[in-house]
């Protein structure tokens, strides 16, 4: 039950922050948003482990299990996330975690293919439900700009169509990076319990191990971004308004330093296969947030999607 309540906790401090980096996203791009809340992760979890006298613990583990750790945030936060927000900005808050949150599906699959679990039937069903869902939301999408654009031009369906679509491609990339990433986390976790053994402080290990690593990457990213950028300050610039540098503390504090605490210690003690179970009710969560904090609203089509997707979901896990 402990496990449970933890990834209850976890899948609350997501939902709120990344309602929170909604309200970023005029001055600041989804690259940097990662890139920040990665930057104070790391700062967060090398001072606990300081605190707490474990920081050499890291220094105890094999390289390669410091190399499958690194893989995990690659495909977790990197790739999982930046993609993530790259659908949020467009779909919002909700429609993003609807698609994203599919990411137990691929869980599941991947475990078809290397671990050698049962095919089940409902996988079947799964996929028909999550699909459904999916080209609803997407609909859903081109009818809310078909309705927002005043100057259509001769043949405008294509072109609503074409950019509808690509932020739910971005939404999949980040459900098969979270899918992947999961799977190794609860690997390591357990790894680093059996190595060390001691219970409570694989979590906080494996992130001073992860953190760091997918710093540099995100780093590397925004200098690229920075100096390759279309030109849009706003974006691009470090000079961003005091209320934008506050929000993005006050959500990197919530999602990143308390949230992938919860997070990891969730797969590890529920399990990842739990974990996704919860994680997948998260766009339930997002209605009232992002209604109340961004007045954003979803039509019913969307509504129908968002849960089409859920059930999807629920039906390949129970």
């Amino acid at each position: 039950m402990t496990g449970e309540l933890i990834a209850i906790f976890a899948v609350l401090t997501f939902v709120i922050s990344n309602v929170l980096f909604r309200k970023t996203e005029r001055h600041a791009s989804p690259v940097f948003i990662n890139f920040f809340r990665t930057a104070i992760g790391t700062l967060t979890f090398i001072v606990i482990a300081v605190i707490l006298g474990i920081f050499t613990y890291i220094f105890l583990l094999p390289w390669n299990l410091w190399l499958i750790t690194f893989l995990s945030f690659l495909f977790g936060q990197v790739i999982g996330d930046t993609a993530y927000f790259k659908a949020q900005k467009e779909l919002g808050t909700t429609l993003a975690l609807a698609v994203s949150m599919t990411f137990p599906v691929f869980t599941v699959l991947l475990s078809l293919l290397f671990l050698n679990r049962a095919f089940d039937y409902k996988i079947i069903l799964s996929i028909v439900l999550i699909g459904s869902g999916i080209i609803v939301i997407g609909k859903s999408k081109i009818i809310t700009e078909n309705k927002n654009s005043i100057d259509l031009e001769t043949h405008p369906q294509k072109l609503i169509s074409h950019t509808s679509y690509k932020p739910i491609v971005y939404a999949l990339i980040a459900s098969l990076g979270w899918a992947i990433g999961l799977v190794i986390i609860d690997y390591v976790t357990n790894q680093i319990d059996q190595i060390l053994v001691s219970n409570g402080i694989s979590s906080i290990i494996s992130n001073v191990i992860r953190f760091p690593f997918a710093l540099l990457i995100l780093f590397l990213m925004v200098w690229r971004e920075n100096r390759f950028g279309d030109g849009n300050q706003n974006l691009f610039s470090y000079r961003k308004p005091s209320k934008t540098w506050s929000i993005l503390l006050i959500a990197s504090i919530i999602g990143t330093s308390l949230g992938a605490y919860l997070y990891t210690e969730a797969a590890h003690t529920a399990g990842a296969i739990v974990m996704s179970l919860l994680a997948s009710a998260s766009p339930l969560f997002s209605l009232p947030l992002t209604y109340w904090l961004n007045k954003e609203r979803i039509s019913k089509y969307g509504f129908l999607g968002v849960l089409a997707t859920i059930l999807g979901v629920v039906v390949v896990i129970i």
